[in-house]
C-alpha cells in the first residue's frame, strides 16, 4: 500500500520531471524525486502503468523500445531485489530474535555462572580455611607423634632395664629356691630318718605293751598320755608340714613381688632358721619322751612280779583304747 500522498498521478509527474531532466526515470530515481517516500513495489507498479499507457498512445522508437526493455528489466530486477532484501530483512530479524532469545539465555546462563561462582568461591573459601586447619592439626599430629615415639622409645628403654632387674631378681631367687630346695631336701631326709627311727621306736613300745597287758590297769593313764604326746607329736609334725606348705605360698609369691625378692628371701632364710630350730626343739622332745618310754619300761620291768599277778586277775582282757591303738 502507498503512504499517504503517494499515487499514480505524484509519480507522473516526478517521472515526467527526471524525462525533461533527461535521468532515466528508475525506481530509485523517482522515489529520490518524490522525497524518499513511498513503497518501491508502489513506484514500479505505477511507473509499469504509465510506460504502458506511453507505448499505447505512440510507437517506441528503437531507442524508447530499448529504454523501455531496460527500464522494465531494471524494475524488475529492483523489485527481485527488493523481495530478496526484504527476505534479507526477515530472516536477519528472525536472526536477531533468535540471537536475542539466545543472548537472554545466555545472560541467564551467566548470571546463573556468576552465582555458581560465588558459591564456589566461597566453597574454595571454606575448602582454604579447612585446609589450613587440617594443617594445624597435621602438624600437631606430628608434634604428637614425635612426643608418642620419644615417649615409646623412654619406655622401651624403661622396659629394658626392669627387665634387666627382673633377670637379677629372677636369678636370686632361683638360687634361693635351689638353697632352700637342697635344705629342705636335707630336712626331708633326716626327718624321715628320725621318722623311722620313731616308728621303729614306737613298734618296740607297742611289742612290748602287748607282752605287758596284764599292766594295763596301773599304766593306762601313762599310756594313754604317751599315746596322746606321740598324736601330739604328730600334730606338730602336722602342723610342720603346714607351715611347710605356706612357706612354699610365701615364695610363689615371691615370684609375684619380684621387686621385694631379696627382703622375701632373707625372710625365707629366717622362716627356714626358724623351722630348723624348732625341728631341733621337737627332737629334743622327741627325745625326752624316749627316755621317758624307756624308763617306764624299766618301770615296768621292776614290777613283773605285780603284773603277772594282774595277769593272771585279768585274764587277757584288753581294754577299748588299747584295742583301737592296736589295730
Amino acid at each position: 500500500m502507498a503512504r499517504s500522498g503517494i499515487n499514480k498521478a505524484v509519480v507522473q509527474i516526478a517521472r515526467n520531471a527526471l524525462i525533461a531532466r533527461g535521468v532515466h526515470p528508475s525506481i530509485d530515481a523517482v522515489r529520490v524525486e518524490l522525497g524518499n517516500t513511498g513503497s518501491k513495489s508502489t513506484i514500479q507498479r505505477y511507473l509499469k502503468e504509465l510506460g504502458a499507457r506511453d507505448r499505447a498512445l505512440q510507437p517506441p522508437t528503437p531507442d524508447e523500445e530499448l529504454q523501455g526493455y531496460v527500464a522494465g528489466l531494471s524494475a524488475r530486477l529492483n523489485a527481485l531485489a527488493e523481495d530478496h532484501v526484504a527476505e534479507d530483512r526477515r530472516l536477519f530479524s528472525l536472526e536477531r530474535l533468535a540471537h536475542e532469545q539466545q543472548r537472554i539465555q545466555q545472560q541467564a546462563q551467566l548470571d546463573q555462572l556468576q552465582v555458581s561462582h560465588r558459591t564456589l568461591s566461597r566453597d574454595l573459601e571454606a575448602l582454604r580455611d579447612h585446609e589450613r586447619t587440617l594443617q594445624t592439626q597435621l602438624r600437631e599430629a606430628d608434634g604428637e607423634r614425635h612426643r608418642l615415639i620419644q615417649a615409646d622409645s623412654d619406655l622401651k628403654q624403661l622396659l629394658e632395664e626392669r627387665a634387666l632387674r627382673v633377670q637379677s631378681l629372677e636369678d636370686k631367687l632361683r638360687q634361693a629356691r635351689e638353697a632352700l630346695a637342697h635344705f629342705r631336701q636335707q630336712h626331708l631326709t633326716q626327718r624321715q630318718q628320725e621318722t623311722q627311727r620313731h616308728d621303729t621306736q614306737v613298734q618296740q613300745l607297742q611289742q612290748e605293751l602287748r607282752a605287758l597287758r596284764a599292766d594295763l590297769q596301773q599304766k593306762q593313764d601313762e599310756l594313754t598320755s604317751l599315746f596322746r604326746d606321740n598324736e601330739r607329736l604328730l600334730g606338730e609334725l602336722r602342723a610342720q608340714h603346714q607351715q611347710e606348705r605356706r612357706r612354699d605360698r610365701d615364695l610363689a609369691q615371691l615370684r609375684q613381688l619380684q621387686q621385694d625378692a631379696q627382703a622375701a628371701s632373707r625372710q625365707a632364710q629366717d622362716r627356714i632358721q626358724a623351722l630348723a630350730t624348732e625341728h631341733a626343739s621337737l627332737r629334743e622332745r622327741v627325745k625326752r619322751h624316749v627316755l621317758k618310754e624307756r624308763q617306764a619300761h624299766r618301770d615296768l620291768r621292776t614290777q613283773k612280779q605285780q603284773v603277772v599277778e594282774l595277769q593272771r586277775l585279768l585274764g587277757g582282757c584288753m581294754p577299748p583304747s588299747l584295742a583301737t591303738h592296736d589295730a
